[in-house]
């Protein structure tokens, strides 16, 4: 099935879905590191609202389908004007739709937003090297690896790699 996706400001009722989505702990580790503990709760997505609006620097988008339906969201944060740069992080796509190009659509809107609108220069992003299907949907929407850091981050048992990769304007 194929949709238009569809951006607006991450919504505090946004956050049913987060915790919809994010629903094992490994999950929610690739989506955040360690900034949210699982379970995700309403109190955690409550205080990452907060944030949201109350720092100028950091904004959520929630993507809607056709029908208006949440079905991704991420963020948009580092933002500096000065320097034109603007860093997308917390992207996460509802599982069930995945392999369908959502992310890769919502990862370019996220993109041209930050071209267009903000006015930036450099756009970046990071993912998890256990995430190959995240790193080729990011590949796909115009990102580019530029550095990677071995063993960034420890999850349970595992060492994760981290790409740093950043938007070709």
């Amino acid at each position: 099935m194929e949709y238009t996706l569809r951006l607006r400001p991450y919504k505090r009722e946004d956050g049913t879905c987060l915790s919809r989505w994010l629903t094992d702990r490994r999950m929610l580790g690739m989506w955040c590191r360690e900034n949210f503990s699982y379970p995700l709760t309403q109190e955690q997505l409550d205080g990452y609202y907060r944030e949201l609006e109350n720092d100028p620097c950091c904004f959520g988008f929630t993507a809607l389908n056709d029908h208006g339906t949440p079905v991704g969201s991420f963020r948009m944060s580092k933002v500096d004007y000065e320097k034109r740069c603007v860093h997308l992080g917390l992207i996460v796509v509802d599982p069930s739709l995945r392999g369908q190009g959502l992310g890769e659509q919502m990862v370019s809107l996220a993109a041209r937003y930050g071209r267009e609108f903000l006015q930036m220069d450099r756009i970046t992003l990071n993912v998890f090297d256990c995430n190959p299907a995240a790193k080729r949907c990011y590949e796909k929407a115009g990102f580019v690896a530029e550095q990677f850091k071995e063993a960034d981050f420890a999850f349970e048992e595992e060492q994760w790699g981290n790409y740093l990769m950043g938007y070709r304007i």
